[in-house]
């Protein structure tokens, strides 16, 4: 499961005291000047029922609106902003649907603009070079119990942990974030080779 997430934004102000509203703004606001991201990621799912946790390593790229693409050695998942493939190396297998009807991704839009109003935000603590705020949904519409998200002092969202109904945690985390370089369209749209089993869900 590719959990929806999501997420990171830079913003270079002064520093000051902060409250949750304020860093959620920040982000929201150089979030609007972001064409597309690049970074490498990894996703770590624990669950109460698994003693080792799942581990993701790929790289990640996104461009506006919502289009996304997300590459793993035996995977790739890409979305167009409207329609989702999720192609399977091994297997030389691609599922198609649409976005809204696949719950196994996420919305940048989403996560930045939509769960802030949908939550009450705290911020647990300031570190050193990070800040954290929790998220904590009071909107029956959200599938979470929680969220933590972990941004820099630059206000680059680096990571987000969520816990889901069932204490299954996902943490999301990217490295080595890029914006607005020269990223092609063909990134997040998925052509299939002949040889390529194609289900089409749409």
């Amino acid at each position: 499961m590719i959990i929806r997430i999501l997420m990171f934004l830079i913003i270079p102000i002064f520093l000051h005291a902060q409250n949750a509203d304020e860093v959620i703004k920040n982000l929201q606001d150089k979030f609007a000047t972001i064409k597309n991201l690049k970074s490498n990621f990894s996703q770590t799912i624990y669950s109460t029922q698994s003693i080792q946790p799942i581990n993701f390593e790929g790289k990640f790229y996104y461009k506006k609106e919502n289009s996304f693409s997300i590459a793993m050695p035996d995977r790739d998942i890409i979305s167009d902003g409207v329609s989702i493939w999720n192609y399977d190396r091994q297997q030389k297998k691609v599922v198609i649907s649409t976005s809204d009807s696949d719950n196994t991704t996420f919305s940048l839009n989403d996560i930045i603009y939509l769960y802030p109003e949908k939550c009450d935000l705290s911020l647990l603590k300031t570190q050193e070079i990070n800040f954290i705020v929790k998220a904590v949904p009071n909107d029956v519409a959200l599938t979470f119990k929680e969220a933590y998200l972990t941004i820099s002092k630059n206000f680059i969202l680096n990571k987000i942990e969520i816990i889901d109904f069932n204490n299954i945690k996902y943490t999301f985390q990217l490295f080595d974030i890029k914006i607005n370089t020269d990223i092609s369209d063909t990134m997040f749209n998925f052509v299939p080779s002949v040889e390529v089993e194609v289900i089409d869900l749409r």
